[in-house]
């Protein structure tokens, strides 16, 4: 079977836990600079973090009552954010998935 062969696979790389992709939820700390906390002991700052579209404020093409318009869509993180991320194979970058709740200003 195709995943008993894929599940020996990932057996037979070896390493611990920290040294594959995960799910890891954290809280922003600080909007400038981006800070991210996922722990009491760790802070994650800007040079390990990816940020979805999501997650940030950009402008999308939208057709109102026939005419095509460009919005900005606000939706970047601020303090008190929750987030979900994704701690990258070998646990050195976090790809920022969605908002998970936290302040619900603006």
């Amino acid at each position: 079977m195709a995943g008993e062969r894929l599940l020996d696979m990932i057996k037979g790389r070896g390493g611990s836990d920290s040294d594959y992709a995960d799910i890891v939820f954290g809280t922003v700390v600080s909007e400038s600079p981006l800070q991210i906390q996922i722990s009491n002991q760790m802070v994650l700052t800007e040079a390990f973090l990816n940020l979805s579209e999501v997650v940030t404020d950009h402008k999308v093409k939208m057709k109102i009552d026939g005419d095509t318009k460009t919005v900005t869509i606000l939706n970047a993180l601020k303090k008190g954010d929750g987030v979900t991320m994704i701690r990258q194979d070998g646990g050195q970058q976090f790809y920022v998935l969605e908002k998970t709740g936290g302040d619900e200003d603006g």
